[in-house]
């Protein structure tokens, strides 16, 4: 697991990881603030806290954020984890009545 933290910039400035392929399943919980994800055909998603991300392999993986509001998110590059384990994540981030 990663953990990314940006504190809130006055400056409004702009952050982005480059982009690259995953080689296996990746997902990236937004925990505060916002940012954004681009996708293989170019297209750029807008998100909050509290979303979640996945990527599966083979997939373009690029995010980023547009500055001032700062940001937390946690990514999991595990392309072997059981079912439980991705289980325990989203409960986790969402609450337990969030795994069905």
């Amino acid at each position: 697991m990663e953990r990314a933290d940006a504190p809130p910039d006055p400056h409004r400035g702009q952050w982005r990881i480059h982009g690259r392929r995953t080689p296996g399943r990746v997902v990236m919980v937004i925990q505060e603030g916002s940012c954004w994800v681009r996708r293989d055909d170019g297209t750029r998603q807008d998100l909050t806290a509290r979303s979640v991300v996945i990527w599966e392999p083979g997939e373009w993986v690029e995010y980023g954020g547009d500055g001032g509001e700062g940001y937390k998110i946690e990514s999991y590059w595990a392309q072997d984890l059981s079912e439980e384990e991705w289980e325990a994540i989203f409960a986790g981030a969402f609450g337990p009545n969030a795994v069905g």
